[in-house]
């Protein structure tokens, strides 16, 4: 696979409510899927596929195929307000998935070929060892706040101090006793102020894990962990 993106399900405005996927990426032209192409959809276990539709021997071949597997024949968008190609889909197909609104959806994409799949709970991200974004604030991680990182066989984990600029002193001594990384979250100053963090290598190493990699940090307020992403359980 060439890259990784994440995306969500979001909800239709209409009556009832729908599931539906939407999102602008400029690796889609990259990737062929380019404003006007065809592609096709085919739902998969926790999740689906788009091919891209290119030499098409017999169109009403391809469009039997698809339909006997429950899926959809659509195009890439291109709106005048934007630069990058959109994907657009909703309703039935995505309530035959098990798809339901606020999803987090993780994409692996190739040349002519996308894969998608649900992450196993809600409140989880995609994250390298640098963490960065707004989402980081929902979870109490602001700017000028002080975390600690700890590390366990396969884990990291990440703990908000609460007032921890004022108690310096107190976590240092906390942090060399247990033998924690003491962090200050700082604002990244060329992405809109939003909060980020560097889970220092040592930390990886400690529990097992390579630095480089992908991670599914899990979240809720004052918590961050880190696991090493398991691409085979989550079926690519």
């Amino acid at each position: 696979m060439n890259g990784i993106y994440l995306t969500k399900v979001s909800r239709l405005a209409v009556s009832p409510p729908k599931p539906s996927i939407n999102f602008f990426a400029g690796w889609l032209t990259h990737m062929g899927f380019v404003p006007d192409s065809l592609f096709q959809l085919i739902p998969e276990p926790n999740g689906l596929s788009l091919t891209l539709c290119e030499n098409i021997p017999k169109y009403s071949e391809l469009a039997r195929v698809t339909r006997e597997n429950g899926g959809e024949l659509l195009h890439v968008n291109l709106y005048k307000h934007k630069k990058e190609p959109n994907i657009h889909f909703s309703g039935a197909v995505l309530g035959r998935i098990g798809f339901s609104y606020d999803d987090i959806l993780l994409v692996r994409y190739e040349y002519g070929f996308i894969r998608m799949r649900k992450l196993p709970q809600k409140n989880s991200r995609i994250v390298t060892a640098r963490l960065f974004g707004q989402w980081l604030e929902e979870w109490g991680f602001v700017p000028e706040s002080v975390i600690t990182v700890d590390s366990a066989d396969g884990l990291i984990t990440c703990r908000l101090q609460e007032n921890g600029r004022e108690r310096t002193h107190e976590l240092v001594k906390y942090a060399r006793k247990n033998k924690l990384n003491l962090l200050q979250v700082t604002a990244q100053k060329d992405n809109s102020d939003f909060p980020r963090f560097e889970i220092p290598s040592s930390r990886f190493e400690k529990a097992g894990l390579n630095p480089d990699g992908f991670f599914l940090a899990t979240g809720e307020y004052g918590r961050i962990t880190l696991q090493q992403l398991d691409f085979d359980a989550l079926g690519f």
